[in-house]
Parts: C-alpha cells; structure tokens; sequence
C-alpha cells in the first residue's frame, strides 16, 4: 500500500495543506492594499513550496503541478519581475482553490479539463501575458444550487463530508488522559471500598448469628451486651465507608464528566474551518457584480461539534453569497445613498450556553418588502386581488417567504441569481441539526440572517416528562416554556383545544396520544415549543425535571421510532426516547381533526394572510389544481382556520374571509363553487352576505352553507330566507357531515 492510501497519513496531509491554502488566501486577499507586497509574498511562497513538497511525498502529482507553477508565479512576484496586478492574485485565489479540490477525499473534486485550464493560465502569467484569462473551476460533477440567486455549488450530503478527521491539539489530548487517569483511579479506590463493604457485611452476618445463637441457649446479659456492641461497631464502620463511596461516587462522577466534555471537544472545531474561504467568494461574487465588499469576521474561534459546522457550512456560504449578490448596493448606489463606497458583509459567531450563533449581516438596503410582496404575487404565494384589498401579511409573514422552495425576488437569472433554490436549503440544514434561523431587516442598515445551532450532537439538554407511565426527553431548544393547564386560558374551537399566552392563540395537543401511549392518563401541563417557525403546545401528564443527556441512536435493528430523534439511558437503566418536535409539529399540522398550528399562531381576528408562507388562507389558484373552490366567511380565526384545514384535507381549494365585508369583497374574484359562512360578524352579518350573494352576476346559483351557534327556529328560518342552502350548528359540531353537506351542494 502506497503513502496515498494510508487514511491517517493522508489526513495529516490534508490538514497541514488545508492550513497552508488558507494562510495562502489570506495572504493573496491583503496582498494589493499591503504596504509591504515583497515581505508577503514571501511568506506566500513559502507556503506554496510547503504544499509542494508535502505533495510530492504522497505522490500527488497534480497538486505537485499546481503548487510548483504558483511557487514560480511568486518567485517572479517576489523578485520584481511582475507586478502585484489583480488578475495574477486572482489567478492564484484559483490555483489555490484548484488545489484543495484535488486533495484526497475532497467532497468536490476538480475534473482535469479544469485543472488543465489553470495550469495553462498559469504557464501564460509566467510567460508575461497581461492580462491573464481566469478560468473558472467547475462542479466536478456534483450538484449545485443557488441561494435565491447564489450560483455556489452546495454538496447534498454536507453533513457527512469532512467530519471524518479533525485535527486536535496535543494540550485537549493530555488533558483527557490526565482525567481519564483521576477516573481510574476512582475506579480502584471505590473497588477497594466495595471490598471492604463486603468484608463488614460479612463480619456484620456473622456476629448476628452469634448474638441469635447466644439469645437461644439463653447465655448471660454480659454475653448479649458484648455481642450487640460488636455489630454497633460493625454498623458504624458500614456507615463510615458507605459515606466514604457516596464521596467517591460523586468525585467520579465528575471528573467523568470532564472525561465526556474532553471527548466531546477533540471533535470540536472553530467556525474558522468554514469561514476561512469566505474572503474570496466575496472577492469574487463582489468582483462578478461590479460592487466593492469588505467581509468582516467576528468570533471566527468559537468552536462547534465538527458535524454542526459541516452540516451548516453550505448554509453559511449561501448567505454570504446572498448578502453580497442581494444586499450589497454598487459604488453609486451607496454614494447616492450617503453610505460609504464600500459595503461590509459581517460573519460573527457567539457561544450561547449550550448553543452558538451565527449570524451573516450586510449594510445594505435591506429587504424591500414591496417588491418581496410582488414576486410572491407573481409565484401563487399570494393572492393578488387579497393583496389590493388591504389584506396586507405582516413583514415577519412576508419574510419567511423568503424560505419558500422556487421562491425568488429576481424575474431574470443570472450566474449567481434568479434560479430560486437556497434559502429553503439553509432552512432545512439548520432545522435538521436541531436549529433555528431567523431573518432581521432595517432598510436603514442592511439585513442580518440569525442562525442558532446547537454546540454537539452528542449532548442535549432536555425536559423529563411523563405522558402515563412513559417517560420522554423533550430537547429544550425550540421550548418557549411549561404551563399548569389547571392556570391556563383554554378553550375548545370546533373540537380543537388551543390554549393563550401572552395574547398568542397555541394549539394545543396531547403528546401522549401522538406518541401512542397507552393507559391511563391525567394531563396537568402544557410544554410550549417553537421547534420551526410556528409555536405548539403539547399536553403531558408531568414534567419530571431538567437535564444533560448523552444521545445515543436505537442501532440497525430498531431503526428510526417515529416521532423521536435518538434514546439515551436513564439513571435506573431505562431507556428514555427523546422526541422529534418538528417531526410531531408536521404531523400534527397535517390532521384534518385539528388546526394548523402555523395557522392558529400570530393571527388576530383581523389576520387574513398564512403565518406559514404568506399566501391568503387556503387560496390557491383553481388552473394549478383543478379541485372546487370554496369561499370560507368567518371572523373567529380559530373556527376559520379549522373549517380550512378540513376543507383542504377533503380535496377542496380553501380561499377564506375575515369577516362580512371581505367576503362580499371576494364577490369581484371569480366565482367559487360554494361559501361556507357564519352569522355574527362584524361589518355585514351572514344573512346579508347570503341575499348580496343572491344578488351578484354570476353569483346568483352559488350554493351557501350557513354554520353558526345561532339554533333556534327563527334563525334558521332566517337564513333560509335569505338563500342558505344548508344550515349547520356549532353546537353540533361534525366535521364529516361539514364534508358531506359540502360534497351534496358541490356534487364532488
């Protein structure tokens, strides 16, 4: 077996070339503005003759090629044979990158069309040509999207790419054997006291077959006396060591601790692994799109678990992209605008307990919320006649559009924009690590995308809770709070309990029952969560309390449980399953018994628009799907909002209504195949909208279905009266004879 094929070698390699490359980049990125451009490259070329040489050890020829042309470059740099021109750096940022790409193991390898290409523009810049064509790297074959714009090539499987080797200083390695030696000796110490506990149990015996022995022959009380204070002593020694190993016993637990976070942290790495080439993909989308961009990195040594940061670094990279190719102005955008030249995108990292966040910043103009609202007209996302008639999504609502798979703001594509594939990719990485992220926009200073990740994999912090018998780890990211359900506001709409705090209206369903529980049940408390973009209430019988857990899978042969994300052990050696929230959040928002919990959350009464997504309720456009339409009337947002997640399961299409007034409203869009509405609303009651109804063209022979919790003879007879072709109670409430009555009147 050659050197190449040693995997532990060649991780060595891969480690001193990738540090190399990126003292190489830094040093190009600086090196027009340096006072100093011949002290550089000379350090510069040293790093070039390093890779070389460590290349050609393994027999890695065409990095050898590549390292030896650049050394050549820089040798002519170095000696004033060239100048520092800004196409040669360019040339050497490629040569760079084509050098990391034909490393062993790179998750996107470099095709040797490419590879000839920069070598010939290398032998080109040596032979003096001025300028020097850059070429471009291709995808070496794997797939690629753009961050609502961004052209940079993204690895499917991220998460598995590079986290195999980590590069660990020696000083976490002695420190862990240092612990891990304390922890043995632990061992041995409580070992010899287990010894000794036996030893007296022993003693203990035996002197109380002694004392039984002495009772039965009927010995004298000096006997018994002796006897009896014999075992006292023994007690008391039991007592002494027992203490003595509870002591130990707690030393140990500790410093194994320790032994479990220095694990942890050899496969810890700082964000500094994946921001390191972030200066030259602004240099470069910067240079593509005429705008001048600094890039400024905070906290870049705060260190994460190696899989988070691989998992999350395409994320990243999307949004650096995004803020240079979308938030950065040009030049004479910003002069006109009072604003410095040059723009700034900034990339900070914070620890925060036991999570760390990322966030990515630009000063630009921030999120034009107007031309957001138009594209997503444009894309069925909203409807447009609801839009003119003030029913206006709140800019937090317009923003998560944003995250919408095909969802772009550009009507044309170019290399870096247009193609509407990114942001819904850095939510579904961020959010399948455990994370959340956020969008922050001024159109004063710029927009700032907030990533929160959890520091491991391997440790979650969680809520102990007990659903009958059956007790489960709830992750505390994404838990807002617990709730007594004996104190809460709950009320029941349609079927569906939903409970309210701080004036947000949650639903609220049984944990135990969506994690199929069986027995007995008492549900006291309701865990608040927010595990994506929508917030959940889950009832659960107790909260147990609070704790660190190390997470463990459940092996090939149980495999995935649905609606939990790993086990871990308990302290009595059952196994506790730690629940999937976003798994359970997805399904619960899909039942046709309950509402949408991205529904019911942030909508007031007045709330016409999803919370999930930004579109009106239910409104689709009838060429997509081809299904009936139906016009729901109601002002209550609950009873709304589950008289539209019913409709839709049972295949219709849902537009909805706040109140009277926007319904007859809705009688200027095309006609729809039945309206479902309520009596009591503000503006114009139900009775009215049914004879406005009977009066408009085209209207006229549209059937209409009355529900409300008015039920007496008179109003019923009312609302026959007035057109209704079926009338429904609230009271009564059946969401198959909703359905039925539906399918009768629209005859599918």
């Amino acid at each position: 077996m050659g050197w190449a094929d040693d995997p532990e070698l060649v991780a060595t390699f891969r480690a001193e070339v990738e540090d190399r490359l990126a003292s190489l980049r830094d040093g190009l990125l600086g090196l027009e503005a340096h006072r100093s451009p011949r002290q550089v490259i000379e350090s510069l070329f040293r790093d070039a003759h390093t890779v070389k040489g460590s290349a050609r050890m393994l027999g890695l020829d065409s990095v050898v090629t590549l390292a030896h042309r650049a050394e050549d470059l820089l040798g002519m740099l170095r000696d004033g044979r060239l100048g520092v021109r800004r196409d040669l750096v360019d040339l050497l940022l490629v040569t760079s990158e084509a050098i990391g790409r034909s490393l062993p193991g790179a998750d996107r390898p470099v095709s040797s069309t490419s590879l000839a290409e920069v070598v010939a523009a290398l032998d080109s810049a040596l032979a003096g040509a001025d300028p020097v064509a850059i070429p471009r790297l291709g995808d070496g074959g794997d797939a690629g999207v753009d961050l609502d714009g961004d052209d940079d090539v993204v690895s499917v499987s991220a998460a598995g790419r590079a986290g195999e080797h980590v590069r660990v200083p020696t000083r976490r390695v002695h420190g862990l054997l240092d612990v891990v030696g304390e922890a043995e000796l632990d061992v041995r110490r409580m070992q010899r006291q287990a010894q000794q506990t036996s030893a007296l149990i022993a003693e203990h015996q035996q002197l109380v077959r002694g004392l039984r022995q002495a009772v039965l022959r009927g010995a004298g009380e000096s006997e018994v006396s002796d006897a009896v204070t014999s075992m006292v002593a023994v007690a008391d020694r039991l007592q002494a060591v027992s203490r003595d190993l509870r002591s130990r016993s707690e030393d140990a637990l500790q410093r194994l601790a320790r032994v479990r976070d220095g694990a942890m942290g050899l496969a810890m790495v700082p964000v500094r692994r994946v921001v390191a080439g972030f200066p030259a993909l602004v240099r470069e989308i910067a240079t593509s799109t005429g705008k001048d961009v600094e890039l400024v990195t905070v906290g870049a040594e705060v260190e994460l678990d190696v899989r988070v940061l691989d998992g999350v670094a395409d994320a990243l990279r999307h949004l650096v992209t995004n803020a240079v190719d979308h938030g950065c102005e040009t030049p004479g955008e910003r002069a006109l605008a009072g604003k410095p030249r040059r723009a700034t995108v900034t990339v900070s990292a914070r620890q925060a307990g036991s999570t760390v966040v990322i966030e990515v910043a630009d000063d630009g103009s921030g999120i034009d919320d107007d031309r957001l609202r138009d594209a997503a007209v444009r894309a069925g996302l909203l409807d447009g006649a609801a839009v003119a008639a003030a029913a206006q999504p709140s800019s937090s609502s317009l923003h998560r559009l944003l995250f919408e798979p095909g969802f772009s703001t550009r009507t044309d594509v170019t290399e870096t924009s247009g193609r509407g594939v990114g942001l819904d990719v850095v939510r579904t990485s961020v959010e399948a690590l455990g994370g959340t992220v956020e969008v922050a926009n001024d159109p004063r200073a710029g927009t700032r995308f907030v990533l929160t990740l959890p520091v491991t994999l391997g440790v979650v912090r969680c809520l102990i809770v007990r659903c009958g018998q059956e007790r489960y780890g709830v992750p505390l990211p994404g838990v807002l709070e617990t709730v007594s359900l004996a104190d809460a506001d709950v009320h029941d709409v349609g079927g569906a309990l939903v409970v309210v705090r701080h004036d947000e209206t949650v639903p609220l369903a049984d944990l135990g029952v969506a994690l199929g529980v069986v027995g007995s049940r008492n549900a006291r408390v309701a865990v608040l969560a927010r595990p994506s973009g929508a917030a959940l209430a889950w009832s659960v019988d107790e909260v147990v309390g609070e704790r660190e857990v190390v997470v463990t899978s459940l092996g090939g042969f149980l495999g995935a449980v649905p609606g939990t994300s790993g086990a871990t052990i308990d302290d009595d050696g059952t196994v506790l399953l730690l629940v999937d929230l976003r798994e359970l959040a997805s399904r619960f928002a899909g039942a046709t018994s309950l509402p949408s919990s991205a529904d019911v959350l942030d909508d007031g009464p007045d709330a016409g628009v999803d919370t999930d997504g930004g579109r009106p309720r239910g409104q689709r456009r009838a060429s997509e799907t081809g299904r009936p339409r139906v016009l729901v009337v109601e002002d209550s947002v609950g009873v709304r909002e589950l008289q539209r997640t019913i409709l839709e399961a049972a295949g219709y299409d849902v537009i909805t209504a706040v109140d009277g007034l926007d319904g007859a409203a809705r009688l200027q869009q095309p006609v729809v195949d039945l309206v479902l509405s309520d009596v009591e609303m503000p503006g114009m009651d139900g009775f009215t909208l049914t004879r406005t109804i009977r009066k408009t063209r085209g209207w006229e022979n549209v059937p209409v279905v009355i529900m409300t919790s008015r039920g007496d003879d008179a109003d019923k007879r009312a609302g026959l009266d007035a057109g209704a072709d079926a009338y429904l109670l609230k009271s009564e409430f059946d969401q198959h004879a909703l359905v039925d009555t539906v399918r009768r009147l629209v005859g599918r």
